[in-house]
This record gives C-alpha cells, sequence and structure tokens, in this order.
C-alpha cells in the first residue's frame, strides 16, 4: 500500500467512497469468481484492455489504486451481468468520476509519492490545491509523455533559473503537455496561472486580473500595474508559484509582463527561433509510435494493433490528429482501412471534424489559419510550402532548395530559391507559423504529411498544378547525374521524393533522366529491390505517357537487368537481357561504339558470366574495351579492363586476369587513393586472382586489410563487403586456419542469408563456402544439409547444366566420399564431369575438379587402375591450367601417389608431398592429412560473376 493511504475501510474518503460502490456493483453481478471476471473480460472485443484475476480481486478489495483502464474492464462486465440490468455506459461514467476524484485525493495527500509508471487519466479538479486562475480542465485521455514530464520538472529546478520553452509545431500537445505538468505538479505550488498569450493585448489584459486577485494596487497604465505585480513575484512572499504563457509568438510580445526570478515560468510557443537565447528549450514533437498505438486502441473503436501501427503511420504520430482521428473513428465505427482512404482523398474536411476534448482546435483548423495568415504575409514563403507539400514528408536540406537554380521557377518563388537571404527569411516566416520543424542545425526544414494533406487540399487544382511543376523542377535542378560514389548523399536525399512527389508521370527529359539515374543508384548503394521497383515502375509510366525507345529507355532496362541479376530474379533477367541486346543492336541510332551501347554491354555480359556463357562474355567484354579505349575516359577504360578480369577468372585464366587486377588497382589507387569504392574492388580482386593461382596466404593478408575498409565505408552489408568476406574465408581455409575460416564463413552465411534473396548467386555462394568449410572440419552431416540445399536452389535458378549448379555437385561429391558413400558419388561425379566437359571444356577448372573427385571416388569402390589414369590424365592438364607448383596441381600427384602408382609423367609421392609442404607448411590441416594417407580433394569456390 503507497505511503499515506488507508485500506478500503479506512478515511481516505474518496477512495473508500469507490471501493464501497464496486463491492455494491459486485453483489450484483452475483459475485463471480476473479478468474471467472477476467476470463469474460479477455472474450469481449469491446474491452480496452485485459485483466488478470489477481488485479480483479486487488481491484474488488481494494488494495490499491488500478489504472483507470483496468478499472473500466471490470466495470463493464459486472455491468453487463448485474441482476438490476444498469446501462453499463452510464455506469462506466459514474465511476469514471469516483476513480478521477480518488485519484485526485491520492495525488493531494502525497505530492512526493513518484508516479506510477503508466501515469492514468486524472480528473480537473483541485481539492485542497494552490489557487489557480485560467488552467484548463484536465485531459482525461492524457497518454504518454512521462519523459517530457520528467525533462520540464529537472529544468524548472536547473541554476540560474530560466523559463521553460515547450515548442513545436502546431498540433504536437505543448498546451496539453503544459496543463498536464500543472495538475501533476499542483501540489509544489500555492499559485498556478494560466496565460493565454497569443494575443498580446489579451495577455496583459489576463496579467492585470492576476495582479488585482494578488491585491496590487492598480496604476494609471495596465503595463505599471503588470510591473509592480511582477515586482512582487520576484521578491517572493506569496509562496511558490507557476505560471504558464500559453502560444507565445516572438519573445518580445510577452518579456515586458515575464518575471524573471522568484518561481517557474513555462512557455509554449511555434516560434523557437525567437526563443533561443531566453530559455531552455525543450522540443514537443510527435508521439513515440508505442503511445499512439495506445492512444488510438484506447480511444477508437476495435482498432487492433495493426490497424493502429498503419493509421499512426498515416498521421505521422502527431497527438491532436491521433486524438481527433480516434474520437471521430470511434463515433463513426469507419473500419480503419476505410478511414486512411478517405482522409487521404479529402483530409482537409475530415480533420476539421471533432474537435478533441483539452483541445482547443482542430488539425485543419490549427494549420488552415496558419496557412491562410502566411499567404497574406508573404506570398512567396506560401508558394515555398505549397512545393514542400508536394515533396516526401522527409527532411529537405537547404542546400537542396539552394540547388534549385531558381530561374526555372516562376517568380516570386523563384526570387525566393536565388537569394539565400530571401530564403532564410521565408524559412523563418514557416517556422514561426508552425508550419514547418527546422532542424536543430537550422539546415533541414520538414514538413509533416498531414500540414502537407491540408496545404494541397486548400490549393485549386492550377495552384497545386503549378506546386508540383515546381517541385519537379527544384529536384531536376539538384540532379548530380551519372551516381558515381561522390555524389551518394545528394542522391540519397533526393530518393525521398522522386515517387512522392510524382515525378515518375513527368515526361520531360530532365525528370526521366533523374529518374534511370536513382535506378542505378539504388542498385549501387545496395538497394537493388526497390531500384527493381522503380525501373518496372518507370517502364509502365513512360509507355503510357506515349515515350518510345531512346536513350533514357534503354538506360531504364540496363539499369533494371543489373538490378535483377543482383537479386536473383534470373528468369525476368533472362527476357531483359535478350531483349535489350537485341534491339540495341537492331537500333541504327546506337552503333557498336555508341556510349549507350558500351554500357549495355557490362549488364548483358555479367548476365552471360553467370549462365556459363563465358566465351560470349569475354568477347563482348574485349570489343567494349576496344571501343573504350579510342576515347580519353580513364575511369571507364580501367572499369572496362576489370571487367574482362572478371570474364577471364570465371574461364579459369587467373595469371591473365591478375596482370590486369593489379594494373587497374595501382591506377584506381593513383586516381582515386586507397580508400575508394573502385579502389577497394580492384584490391578485392587481385585476392580472389591470388587464390585462384594457389596463393593462399598472399590472398589472405590483402583482405585482411581491405576488408575493414569496405565494411567501414560501405557498410557490413553492401555486396563487395559480403563478396570480400567470403574471398577472406575460403582464403582463410586454404591458407590452414581452418577456425577462423568456420568463423568467417559461418557469419558470412548468415548474413547473405538476410541479404540476398533465397536464389541469388552471392547466397548460394556463401552457402556453398560455409558447406565446404564444415566439410574441412569434420562437420559432415551440417555439410550434406547446405550442400543438398545449395544443388537444389542453383539448379532452380540457373538450371541444372550451368557450371556453378555443376560446381555444387562436385563439392556435394565431397561430402558423399566423407560420409562413406563413394557410389552415391562416383553417380554425381560422372554426370557433373561429363556436363563440365561440354558446357566449359576438358581445361576448366570446375572440369579438373570433378575428374580428381571422380577419380577418389574409383579409388575408394576399387578401381585403382582407372583411377590412377583419371588422376594421370588430370595432372597433366593442371600443370598446363594451373602451373605445376600449384597446390591443387600437387595435390593430384599425392593423389596419384596414394594409389602407388608409377610414371614418369607424374613425380613421385615424397616429391610431391616436399613441395606441397614447403608451399602451404609443415603443420597445414591438409599436408597433415595426406601424410597419413588421406586422399586430397579438390573442391570448388567459384569466383564471384
Amino acid at each position: 500500500m503507497a505511503h499515506g493511504e488507508s485500506g478500503p475501510g479506512g478515511s481516505d474518503g474518496p477512495r473508500s467512497e469507490l471501493v464501497a460502490e464496486l463491492q455494491v456493483l459486485y453483489r450484483a453481478a452475483g459475485r463471480p469468481a476473479y478468474r471467472r471476471v477476467s476470463a469474460a473480460i479477455s472474450e469481449r472485443d469491446d474491452m480496452p484492455d485485459t485483466v488478470s484475476h489477481e488485479t480483479v480481486g486487488a481491484i474488488l478489495r481494494g488494495e490499491w489504486l488500478s489504472r483507470w483502464i483496468k478499472l473500466e474492464c471490470v466495470v463493464r462486465q459486472l455491468a453487463t451481468v448485474a441482476v438490476h440490468r444498469p446501462d453499463p455506459e452510464l455506469e462506466v461514467r459514474r465511476f469514471h468520476a469516483l476513480w478521477l476524484a480518488a485519484d485526485d485525493a491520492q495525488r493531494g495527500r502525497d505530492p512526493a509519492a513518484p508516479a506510477a509508471p503508466d501515469p492514468p487519466p486524472q480528473g480537473s479538479a483541485l481539492p485542497d490545491g494552490p489557487i489557480s486562475d485560467g488552467l484548463p480542465q484536465r485531459n482525461p485521455a492524457f497518454t504518454g509523455r512521462q519523459e517530457l514530464l520528467d525533462v520540464i520538472a529537472k529544468g524548472l529546478v536547473k541554476e540560474p533559473p530560466q523559463p521553460i520553452v515547450l515548442y513545436g509545431l502546431g498540433g504536437m500537445g505543448k498546451s496539453q503537455l503544459a496543463a498536464e505538468y500543472a495538475h501533476r505538479r499542483r501540489a509544489d505550488y500555492d499559485r498556478i496561472w494560466w496565460i493565454s498569450a497569443e494575443q498580446p493585448s489579451s495577455a496583459l489584459a489576463e496579467m492585470t486580473r492576476i495582479a488585482d486577485r494578488l491585491e496590487i494596487q492598480p496604476s494609471r497604465s495596465a503595463l505599471q500595474t503588470v510591473r509592480t505585480m511582477l515586482n512582487k513575484l520576484e521578491n517572493g512572499g506569496i509562496g511558490r508559484w507557476l505560471l504558464i504563457f500559453d502560444n507565445v509568438g516572438a519573445v518580445e510580445e510577452v518579456e515586458t509582463f515575464m518575471p524573471r526570478a522568484g518561481g517557474d515560468v513555462v512557455i509554449t510557443t511555434r516560434d523557437v527561433a525567437s526563443w533561443r537565447e531566453r530559455g531552455r528549450l525543450i522540443e514537443v514533437d510527435v508521439f513515440q509510435r508505442p503511445e499512439s498505438v495506445e492512444l488510438l486502441r484506447e480511444r477508437g473503436y476495435r482498432i487492433s494493433f495493426a490497424d493502429a501501427e498503419r493509421l499512426a503511420d498515416f498521421l505521422g504520430d502527431m497527438p491532436l490528429a491521433l486524438e481527433q482521428v480516434a474520437a471521430m473513428q470511434s463515433y463513426t465505427r469507419t473500419p480503419v482501412s476505410e478511414y486512411v482512404e478517405q482522409l487521404q482523398s479529402r483530409a482537409a474536411v475530415l480533420l476539421a471534424q471533432g474537435r478533441p476534448t483539452g483541445y482547443s482546435e482542430t488539425v485543419a483548423s490549427a494549420f488552415g489559419l496558419a496557412y491562410e495568415r502566411l499567404r497574406r504575409e508573404s506570398f512567396g514563403a506560401a508558394q515555398l510550402l505549397d512545393m514542400l507539400s508536394c515533396l516526401s514528408a522527409e527532411p529537405v536540406p537547404l542546400a537542396l532548395l539552394s540547388r534549385a537554380g531558381g530561374e526555372s521557377i516562376p517568380d516570386p518563388l523563384g526570387r525566393i530559391l536565388d537569394d539565400s537571404e530571401e530564403l532564410t527569411a521565408a524559412v523563418w516566416r514557416l517556422g514561426r507559423y508552425g508550419l514547418v520543424r527546422v532542424g536543430e542545425d537550422a539546415q533541414r526544414l520538414e514538413v509533416h504529411r498531414l500540414v502537407q494533406l491540408i496545404v494541397r487540399d486548400a490549393l485549386t487544382e492550377e495552384e497545386l498544378r503549378l506546386a508540383r511543376a515546381s517541385a519537379h523542377r527544384l529536384l531536376i535542378s539538384a540532379n548530380p547525374g551519372d551516381p558515381g560514389e561522390s555524389v551518394w548523399d545528394l542522391h540519397s536525399q533526393l530518393r525521398r521524393h522522386v515517387r512522392v512527389s510524382g515525378l515518375i508521370k513527368n515526361m520531360d527529359p530532365g525528370a526521366r533522366r533523374l529518374v534511370t539515374d536513382q535506378i542505378r543508384y539504388l542498385s549501387l548503394a545496395g538497394d537493388p529491390t526497390e531500384s527493381v521497383r522503380l525501373a518496372e515502375e518507370a517502364q509502365r509510366e513512360w509507355a503510357i505517357g506515349g515515350v518510345g525507345r531512346d536513350e533514357l529507355t534503354y538506360q531504364c532496362r540496363r539499369h533494371l537487368l543489373h538490378a535483377l541479376l543482383i537479386i536473383g530474379a534470373y528468369e525476368k533477367a533472362t527476357r531483359v537481357a535478350d531483349e535489350l541486346w537485341d534491339e540495341i543492336r537492331g537500333d541504327s541510332a546506337f552503333g557498336p561504339e555508341h556510349g549507350l551501347t558500351i554500357n549495355v554491354v557490362v549488364s548483358v555480359a555479367q548476365h552471360r558470366r553467370l549462365f556459363g556463357r563465358y566465351d560470349e562474355a569475354l568477347t563482348m567484354e574485349r570489343k567494349r574495351l576496344e571501343a573504350l579505349r579510342r576515347t580519353s575516359d580513364q575511369a571507364r577504360i580501367l572499369g572496362g579492363q576489370s571487367n574482362e578480369a572478371v570474364t577471364l577468372r570465371m574461364l579459369g585464366d587467373f595469371a591473365a586476369a591478375l596482370e590486369i587486377d593489379r594494373h587497374v588497382a595501382e591506377q584506381r589507387a593513383r586516381l582515386y587513393g586507397d580508400v575508394n569504392y573502385w579502389t577497394m574492388l580492384s584490391d578485392s580482386n587481385v585476392a580472389r586472382d591470388l587464390y585462384g593461382l594457389g596463393r593462399y596466404q598472399e590472398a589472405m593478408e590483402i583482405m585482411e586489410r581491405v576488408l575493414p575498409r569496405i565494411k567501414r565505408e560501405l557498410g557490413p552489408r553492401h555486396d563487395h563487403a559480403l563478396i570480400g568476406a567470403r574471398t577472406l574465408a575460403v582464403a582463410a581455409r586454404k591458407a590452414g586456419d581452418l577456425d577462423r575460416a568456420l568463423a568467417e564463413s559461418r557469419e558470412n552465411y548468415l548474413n547473405c542469408q538476410g541479404t540476398y534473396q533465397a536464389d541469388h548467386s552471392n547466397r548460394l555462394a556463401a552457402v556453398m563456402t560455409y558447406a565446404n568449410t564444415l566439410c574441412a572440419t569434420g562437420q559432415f552431416t551440417s555439410a550434406w544439409d547446405l550442400a543438398t540445399m545449395a544443388i537444389h536452389r542453383y539448379r532452380r535458378g540457373l538450371g541444372e547444366r550451368n557450371p556453378l549448379s555443376l560446381a555444387a555437385s562436385v563439392n556435394f561429391g565431397i561430402v558423399q566420399r566423407a560420409q562413406g558413400e563413394a557410389r552415391k558419388a562416383r553417380q554425381i561425379d560422372r554426370l557433373a564431369l561429363e556436363a563440365l566437359r561440354q558446357t566449359v571444356g576438358p581445361r576448366h577448372p570446375f572440369t579438373l575438379a570433378a575428374s580428381m573427385g571422380l577419380a577418389n571416388d574409383l579409388a575408394m569402390v576399387h578401381e585403382e587402375e582407372s583411377a590412377a589414369a583419371l588422376l594421370a590424365d588430370t595432372f597433366e592438364l593442371m600443370c598446363e591450367v594451373r602451373g605445376e607448383s600449384h597446390p591443387e596441381t600437387l595435390t593430384c600427384a599425392v593423389d596419384y601417389g596414394l594409389l602407388g602408382a608409377r610414371s614418369e609423367r607424374v613425380p613421385g609421392l615424397a616429391e610431391s608431398l616436399g613441395r606441397l609442404e614447403e608451399l602451404l607448411g609443415a603443420d597445414h590441416p591438409h599436408v597433415s592429412a595426406l601424410r597419413q594417407g588421406q586422399r586430397g580433394e579438390c573442391d570448388v569456390e567459384p569466383p564471384p560473376t
């Protein structure tokens, strides 16, 4: 029991009366079991909450004063089954009044007691409290804001004393917050005064009335009378006081009658600019989402959590809007989905209805009146708000407005955007009227989405068309062009507004170019799914708009192809790639050396690599490189060389790829520096080449240096970070650091699971790498599960005869052998080897790995002669393709020697083991296993496409 309380039979008046009435109602309901009451409450759809049987018992016994929402549920249920059949709504109202009185009495007796974690609604009476003047009645539905209430309390006791300034847009509940603070803390004060200060003259009149009640001798002027009163307030003698100036404009309007000491002063204002140096600022912003959901579910009619989330999101968590809409929805009982549709089509009408209790205005009146005043004072500032209302509700940097190029936008708005001083003045006006939120750095503007709806509804059709046109010109002027890394920040800012502004429906070439650049940016910045969505939407809108084939439509489809490949939508990507390639080659406006054709080759060649058409991709890349070399664009030439190296890696020519990649890495470092998107990509490619050449330690050292930079600059989930992490994992495993390889491959596998779609090549590569590592560390069952999944998904996405699908089969054969299933492995490896010879040829590294796997199968089923012959042939091809000193070439020779076979074509067992030990080290797990007589395996880790 809280300090200062008595039990149900005690002397605490209102509380005893509440408990006594509850007992009467409980007896009339037949004294049901507490569990029965609790269960009945949980089964009813019209209850605002659930109540445990323990809480039901505590409420009825009067053990504590519960939250109203719990007591309401108990009252509703008991009234429903009471023998005298009372009206449940009337009973709820009667008990609410009793509860308010009890809660007021409890708080009045023990003001030092901490507030409950979730303060219940309170009444408006002030029994035994301070003398108060003008204080609004307490809002019984006040919700949340506990943190802000605590901040106000702490701010008022800081030294030196300063007014607390509650600032924010209209509708944020500043006045509600100030009133709630006054009611909760009323026991701390002897006097509380509330001054409506929107008009300085009325504020002065109210101050004069206060002076009269303090028995201040009136002077010849009201202002002098107030000054005399201020002296009395500042010098003490009338106890503790709280003075609240509500809805103040500029500081100059009240500073002449605002006390500077002696008590506490709270200001509510929309005009934060003039108060920055005159008080302790506390921003009153939108509700936290849980607060919004709680309010909507308590006040609305049968609003589910999901619907409350949706409605709160649409309303931007604005307290006034939440109160207003909840009240109206409860009254009309309109389903939330229908109500949101109505708000979207006629927001101004709906938001003008149903002023909620405790508020002096509706959302529409709060912002509509301010907007009308703004238009009268500055039409240019109003046009700025009109334009901002056609953009996203996300913050808009002032720098974006400054880039607009006002000459393309009609005056007076064009003049404002062209002149920094006029822009600053216009922003100040918007902030002064509480129509925009200005960031603390004064460099960002934010217009609440409901303000945007009300402003748009207030415009004529022609005014709205002009506002949208200005918004489009703003975005077009701000477009930095090709989304290289150096302009990602600006593209990120534009991203928020492209779709919301309707720019995608604009057929102007500048608008379409911005959309195309955004599609490319989204892929590069790691959001390919959104890139696909925007590209497909653009194609539909442009077709409706009558746009034919031109450079921008081709670019759009090229970027679409790139994004489809990233997300693993391969069937759709193939259709786009084939159609795009056929159309652009047949279009006389674009020859083979046209810049657009050169760009399209990049994406089509990537598609060809992914589907195992490596020779075709290499031909395309080399022709593109020839065309690029006839230009002076060094950056694009380096990009063309890098893409050539990518294809050479897929063909297994790692030595040629390394020569190119080292050159490109050096040139990019010279052009861009070491910590650059393109330089880091080239460094990673060098590591992949070294891995392919069997120089595992070198590859690992490069990735240890480069990968932290990539993660720091691009984020741990970026494509290059995930691919780089996989490169580090496979290099660590081949270098002999199995513990690290296991940890890195597992983390990479999990990160890719959460980043890519199920059939994406990067995700499947991560699955394969993790399976290979599990197999290498003896975890064969887990490896079997993952390898099976990889094969299935590769085949589903890319087809059974794709080289990547066949490589997964080769790795699965290794797992089968490790589990003693040599005959099953032999069947898998025979089919894989035959298919690889047909698709990529007998000399490809994938094919050589399959040959070694099949040879091991044959050895395990005691077909040693066939195994030896196959290994001898494979060794000769490996010497030609991979080199005599490659670890896999030497492993092939060791496997041959373990069969007891002898041949002049293959070095002896001791020689091969010795050379392998020199390369990898005597303690390397692979070397140790071979020395113990285990056969060596050659798994496949395909390089990225």
